[in-house]
């Protein structure tokens, strides 16, 4: 690694690689609906918000488990600068 990340490049990388290609994509994909605009209106049901921080939860203990047995594999992932590198730092 060329240089230490930063906490906030280390955060955005997490939550790419926490959300990245999970159930959030599920949620994601479809149609598009009126209901997208009205603040007013859920958008995600109990159940689906319950998925998707249980998922994320387990992605994020899987890489700070790498982080500590297994460093020179955390940081050489390339997320923070494939998917993060417009991200505010």
């Amino acid at each position: 690694m060329e240089r230490a990340w930063t906490i906030r490049e280390e955060a955005n990388a997490l939550t790419c690689c926490a959300f990245q290609n999970g159930y959030i994509e599920d949620l994601h994909a479809g149609k598009y609906s009126e209901l997208l605009h009205n603040p007013e209106l859920s958008r995600i049901s109990d159940d689906e918000m319950k998925k998707l921080m249980i998922e994320a939860s387990a992605k994020l203990a899987d890489l700070l488990t790498l982080k500590e047995a297994k460093p020179d594999e955390y940081y050489v992932q390339s997320f923070n600068e494939n998917y993060c590198g417009r991200w505010e730092k």
